[in-house]
């Protein structure tokens, strides 16, 4: 069981993956809806990679059952969201325990 599987009260309204055809369209694929999770408004500095800075505005955490790419897009409210930085944690054991997001 996952140490923050009691913390998931919350909510994301809806999770797209998204995909970019040869053309740049962008096609969106609901993946799902209501996730449980747990949801911190935080504004914080992120890096990805050696020098892309951007402004994350929520942190996220779900439970590992859940499949996130880099690519997807989260909708809470009227606001969507991107993925910035996608982090994977393990319990003492090596195990999956769960994911944290810093959405942007």
């Amino acid at each position: 069981m996952s140490l923050i599987a009691g913390l998931t009260n919350q909510t994301i309204d809806y999770v797209y993956s998204t995909t970019i055809d040869g053309y740049n369209d962008v096609t969106r694929t609901l993946v799902y809806t209501d996730l449980p999770c747990r949801w911190q408004p935080k504004l914080e500095v992120i890096y990805r990679g050696t020098s892309e800075e951007k402004t994350s505005r929520v942190q996220v955490w779900i439970e590992p059952s859940y499949t996130i790419g880099d690519l997807y897009e989260f909708v809470q409210g009227s606001e969507t969201y991107k993925v910035g930085i996608k982090e994977d944690k393990y319990d003492l054991d090596g195990q999956h325990d769960h994911i944290k997001l810093y959405l942007v």
